[in-house]
């Protein structure tokens, strides 16, 4: 999840979110929208709460946002081909459940949550940023040569394996 200012989306997309109400929060997920927790190239990340009360992120990708039919399909349809790998390798976030509203213009899937910026105890949704290597950079300011290695294994790791599976990463 990246709660950094959109940069200009790749390929044949368009960036929408340059107002920050570009899209009205999605409706008929099945999920409780909490709050706006982030944004990307082609959409929102939202906090959400399911009927049991777990919480977890919602990405939120609108056809608007893109120039034509054909790359919207391509990224849904490379959602629903990493669901699985998702789910098979530590090195990825998990993505739980995807699911599409023709109608309302977006898919969306959802994913494990981030650990929390600032807290490791108890979960505030009212307070919850995600922790990212940008907050953790702003919050030590540098990072030790020996940490910067295992991220470059991790990251390297994470995408062989998206590779071995047919897939690539984009960002």
């Amino acid at each position: 999840m990246n709660s950094d200012p959109p940069k200009d989306p790749p390929g044949d997309g368009t960036n929408p979110f340059s107002d920050p109400g570009a899209h009205a929060p999605p409706a008929d997920l099945d999920y409780e929208l909490v709050r706006l927790i982030g944004r990307g190239a082609y959409g929102d990340v939202w906090l959400v709460r399911d009927r049991s009360g777990d919480y977890f992120a919602c990405k939120v990708v609108y056809r608007e946002s893109f120039s034509n039919a054909r790359p919207y399909e391509r990224e849904y349809e490379g959602i629903q081909k990493f669901e699985p790998v998702s789910r098979s390798n530590e090195s990825q976030v998990k993505i739980l459940h995807t699911g599409r509203r023709d109608v309302a213009g977006y898919f969306f899937y959802i994913m494990e949550l981030a650990d929390d910026v600032q807290s490791v105890t108890a979960f505030d949704p009212a307070t919850y940023v995600p922790k990212t290597l940008k907050s953790e950079i702003e919050f030590r300011k540098k990072l030790p040569p020996d940490e910067c290695i295992q991220l470059g294994l991790s990251l390297a790791a994470a995408l062989d394996n998206l590779h071995q599976h047919g897939l690539i990463h984009r960002d």
